[in-house]
């Protein structure tokens, strides 16, 4: 309980910076989770981030995202920083990618890419009403105004990976189950 109160404070405190400029976007949002979800995720040594080197989040179709996830890793010493971001299209190499994040409307036609990521170990993230079904393995939508994400253990079973019960314990709805 204490560590998920932990990653919201963490959340709050990346989007503090934005804070003097009004209310954080959505897209500003979607980056600061992004920038604290590999904290909550145990890879296979053949996937995971180097101990000490960046995490790295490919991003495809969802630009201001990647722009805000971009000037948060920027805040951070360029040598030791813990995260890097590089844009993907669709169909690009997957090479050295922790996480894939995919924007709204990518998820339908990124198939294969989904499937190449999952044998990867790649965590995905995505923003689409039916990505979980598709492959995703964490899922953001809006509800209340609010940002929740959605979690489905078969995709992360499947990509190899082990999600902790502290975000599983933040996300709106875990799908334990296949999705149809």
């Amino acid at each position: 309980m204490l560590r998920s109160c932990a990653m919201v404070l963490a959340g709050l405190f990346a989007l503090n910076a934005y804070a003097q400029v009004g209310a954080p976007t959505e897209d500003v949002v979607k980056a600061a989770y992004l920038s604290k979800l590999g904290h909550y995720v145990h890879w296979p040594a053949h996937a995971a981030p180097p101990a000490n080197g960046r995490t790295v989040i490919g991003i495809v179709g969802a630009e201001e995202v990647a722009n805000s996830l971009a000037q948060m890793a920027a805040v951070r010493d360029p040598v030791k920083g813990t995260l890097a971001v590089r844009r993907l299209r669709n169909g690009d190499s997957l090479e050295h990618i922790h996480i894939l994040y995919l924007g709204k409307g990518y998820v339908a036609r990124a198939g294969a890419m989904i499937d190449g990521a999952a044998a990867r170990s790649i965590l995905i993230v995505s923003e689409s009403d039916d990505a979980l079904a598709r492959g995703s393995v964490v899922n953001f939508r809006v509800v209340d105004e609010r940002m929740r994400f959605d979690i489905s253990l078969e995709s992360a079973e499947k990509a190899g990976l082990r999600l902790s019960s502290q975000l599983l314990m933040l996300a709106a709805t875990v799908i334990r189950g296949k999705l149809q």
